[in-house]
């Protein structure tokens, strides 16, 4: 199955507004902490690295036609995990 790979810079759209959710729970009570993700910070999951640009790793056809990535990589990352990926434009 082909993985297909998209080019997008940091300052895109989708990388606004973001939150990480952690919800923890005994048998008493419950507990939930947001955290915001700053605008500017987005990590290749290769390397950890906060990139100006990366690549969304889409996982097959129909991913990459609904638009849900799998992650985003940086260009070094990308030619390490997915060495035949098949890049496509925006």
């Amino acid at each position: 199955m082909p993985v297909y790979a998209k080019l997008v810079k940091a300052s895109n759209a989708r990388f606004r507004g973001r939150i990480i959710t952690i919800a923890s729970r005994d048998e008493y009570e419950a507990e939930v902490n947001v955290i915001p993700v700053p605008d500017g910070v987005v990590l290749c999951n290769g390397c950890n690295e906060n990139v100006a640009e990366g690549y969304l790793i889409y996982l097959g056809k129909k991913e990459l036609q609904q638009d849900s990535p799998y992650d985003i990589y940086c260009s070094s990352c990308l030619s390490k995990y997915f060495p035949k990926t098949i890049k496509v434009e925006e």
